[in-house]
């Protein structure tokens, strides 16, 4: 007797993320029990139509009488790709295993699955493939309906509405780029109706990639995720706030301190304000690091000295990279004298191998009660 496997299959996992079901799922009850799963959760998916075609499938193949047939359901990854086609193969060589079918019949509720079905031939000897669609009356109406529906996931809107507003924003950016330098350069006012529709259009693509990476529900958790930390007095929100003014207020002075300084060339100039800028931003990566260190202790009761050892890896790249950007200057500048930067690369490096050796010894007791 010929044995058939009709194989359901949902590539973005909604039977696992929406009703939480657990595949493989082999047979027909429980078949039937991961479709009401994610029925009640969300009625209007439409993988839910694809497995009920694939119950009424198996069940049709039963009544004929030179056919075993049996149902199965294989999930993937909410994030669609490499890691969900690999989901697929795993539940599927071990559906063939349990079932071990002749032939095999795909359902799928459309496009999304078409990318999965090679995969799965070359695995299994398939028969038929078929697609299921829900049905809609043909209005304006409805249509505008469906696709709504499908436009509030937000995987669907990645993968839709982010492509489309990332084209809208370079088109945008390739036509306002030359008007905007037109009109600085010549002043010419006519030029300021298509500066103005450059604009539209670029504020048309950041709202659509806005849109299409939820950045406002992303806003609402980061807000009140700041809101919880400063009303909790968290010691790390403190000390990165000082540690972002030692940079800008680094930045302002520096950039100053160049600016009233005489350079031979403008390259000498960048690289002095790099060489004057390393030290600051190092100071700054280290308070941020004693904040860590602060908030485990007051949270955790717990310090961690692979933290600490961070503080002297922070310190030997900032002797490194100070090092390296006094020996281009002294390049640049003939005859100033190198040992200096020669002096602060030795000691960064004596500092880092000392530090990952001393990290090495600690780390089976990584932590301090």
């Amino acid at each position: 007797m010929k044995r058939t496997l009709v194989l359901a299959v949902d590539r973005d996992d909604d039977f696992g993320v929406k009703g939480k079901v657990e595949t493989p799922v082999i047979g027909i009850d429980k078949c039937i029990a991961a479709a009401n799963a994610l029925g009640i959760a969300d009625p209007e998916d439409s993988d839910l139509n694809a497995l009920y075609a694939g119950i009424s499938t198996c069940k049709e193949l039963r009544n004929e009488n030179d056919v075993e047939a049996e149902i199965a359901l294989i999930c993937g990854d909410e994030k669609v790709g490499y890691r969900s086609d690999l989901k697929v193969v795993s539940e599927l060589e071990y559906v063939l295993d349990v079932t071990k079918p002749d032939n095999v019949i795909l359902i799928g509720d459309g496009a999304e699955d078409e990318y999965i079905y090679p995969i799965i031939s070359s695995r299994a000897h398939v028969d038929s493939v078929r697609k299921v669609y829900v049905k809609q009356a043909p209005t304006v109406e409805s249509s505008f309906y469906v696709i709504s529906k499908m436009l509030s996931e937000p995987n669907k809107r990645k993968r839709f509405i982010a492509p489309l507003g990332a084209i809208v924003l370079f088109l945008s950016l390739f036509m306002l780029v030359p008007d905007m330098a037109i009109f600085f350069t010549t002043s010419d006012v006519s030029y300021l109706p298509s500066i103005s529709r450059d604009l539209v259009v670029l504020v048309i693509g950041v709202a659509l990639l806005l849109y299409a990476y939820s950045i406002t529900s992303r806003w609402t958790s980061f807000t009140a995720f700041l809101k919880e930390r400063i009303l909790a007095r968290g010691t790390r929100l403190v000390m990165t706030s000082l540690a972002l003014g030692i940079v800008i207020i680094s930045a302002i002075v520096c950039y100053y301190e160049v600016m009233d300084t005489f350079y031979t060339t403008w390259l000498i100039a960048v690289i002095s304000y790099m060489s004057m800028m390393c030290w600051p931003v190092t100071i700054a990566a280290m308070v941020y690091m004693f904040g860590v260190m602060m908030d485990d202790a007051q949270e955790e009761s717990i310090i961690r000295i692979s933290n600490l050892f961070d503080c002297f890896s922070l310190a030997s790249l900032g002797l490194v990279l100070t090092g390296l950007l006094d020996i281009v200057l002294v390049l640049l500048t003939p005859g100033a004298d190198g040992m200096s930067g020669v002096l602060e690369i030795f000691i960064g490096i004596v500092i880092s191998v000392v530090s990952s050796y001393i990290k090495k010894l600690y780390r089976p007791s990584a932590e301090v009660e």
